[in-house]
């Protein structure tokens, strides 16, 4: 092995063992799942990786490995959304089976999240979740840091709302 491999799989390394834990902790947030949040951590590691010698040089590597992750995020939420036929909504299995991994405060968050707008979801996400501050948030989603105050207040406030309501009824937050 050349010497500049070496060293780039030593920098690679690094950065895994850097970034394992808040780039899994953001794919269970969004997915529910632990199994899941796994996969999709593993595949954002492995597509840094393999563009390793051109991210390795940004100012973030872990940001753009944060964006790849959060886009399958998505991609995952796209392919099991629930079916409506007839007036009935007909959840997948996969979704029964991640509710039931999770306890039911970790599932109305996740399905609280999943209703906020995308950039709004991910500055909460971002900042509340993953400890980013303003100026690190906004810089990654490339916005103003008054836009993400914004986002944060109307982020927490229906984030709030949901759990009040389902307080009051245990059914307002299940599918």
């Amino acid at each position: 092995m050349r010497a500049s491999e070496s060293g780039e799989g030593e920098a690679y390394d690094a950065f895994f063992k850097a970034s394992w834990s808040g780039l899994f902790g953001q794919a269970y947030v969004l997915t529910g799942s632990q199994e899941l949040a796994q996969d999709l951590t593993q595949e954002a590691l492995l597509r840094a990786w393999k563009h390793w010698d051109r991210i390795e040089s940004y100012d973030s590597p872990e940001a753009w490995t944060r964006r790849v992750l959060h886009h399958l995020c998505i991609q995952s939420w796209r392919r099991s959304r629930p079916h409506r036929s007839a007036g009935h909504r007909q959840i997948a299995q996969t979704e029964m089976a991640r509710a039931d991994e999770m306890p039911d405060d970790h599932v109305q968050l996740a399905e609280a999240m999943r209703s906020l707008p995308g950039a709004q979801a991910r500055a909460l996400l971002l900042h509340d979740g993953l400890g980013m501050t303003v100026a690190a948030t906004a810089q990654e989603l490339g916005v103003p840091e008054g836009t993400v105050k914004s986002w944060l207040s109307r982020s927490r406030k229906i984030v709030a709302a949901n759990f009040t309501a389902s307080d009051r009824d245990p059914e307002v937050m299940r599918p």
